[in-house]
């Protein structure tokens, strides 16, 4: 009976040990694995000679010949060759006043002979420049295309030149008309 007792003891002891390697085995089952915690890098902050510029950034427009005869530099914008998009350009200015401006733009060949600046204002970052009816006539005759080099290289131009948001062009006290449309709305550059 003693040998009888111990075999059934050695079978429980037995039974129980593998009782617990099952149930440990299950129960580690449903516990994600243990993983190292994550170690963290700290960025270089010494400077690289290799650094690459950030892209992200839109560069600030750079004008093809910013100061073309040492005098009194403006930034205008012209159409390219094909009359399709405005280019920066330097200019030479008599001075900083807005028919300064309009006649660097004349020069350039943007704007046509006689186009004048009536007046201007500015409020709440939004400058209401009144042209003479030379710009009016320019605008209602030059087809779609052309309407939008003569309005934007002005607002372009303006804009660059003035800091302000928007341009509000007016002829001769009233909304600008190109027989198509009425711009009687605050004009952003183009970018």
């Amino acid at each position: 009976m003693k040998k009888r007792t111990w075999i059934i003891a050695i079978i429980v002891i037995l039974a129980v040990i593998a009782s617990a390697c099952i149930f440990g085995y299950l129960s580690g089952q449903n516990e994600p694995e243990q993983t190292e915690p994550p170690t963290t890098v700290e960025p270089d902050t010494t400077p690289d000679d290799t650094e690459q510029p950030d892209d992200t950034q839109d560069d600030p427009v750079q004008p093809e010949n910013p100061n073309p005869s040492g005098g009194e530099s403006v930034i205008v914008y012209v159409p390219d060759e094909q009359g399709e998009t405005l280019t920066p350009v330097g200019a030479d200015a008599e001075d900083d006043s807005d028919q300064a401006l309009v006649d660097a733009l004349i020069a350039a060949g943007s704007l046509p002979e006689g186009v004048a600046v009536n007046s201007s204002s500015t409020a709440d970052g939004v400058l209401t420049l009144d042209m003479n009816a030379a710009y009016g006539e320019a605008v209602r005759s030059s087809g779609t295309a052309g309407e939008n080099m003569l309005i934007y290289s002005l607002v372009n131009t303006f804009v660059q030149a003035r800091g302000v948001d928007s341009v509000i062009i007016t002829v001769d006290g009233a909304p600008l008309e190109s027989g198509h449309e009425i711009y009687d709305y605050p004009l952003q550059a183009t970018g």
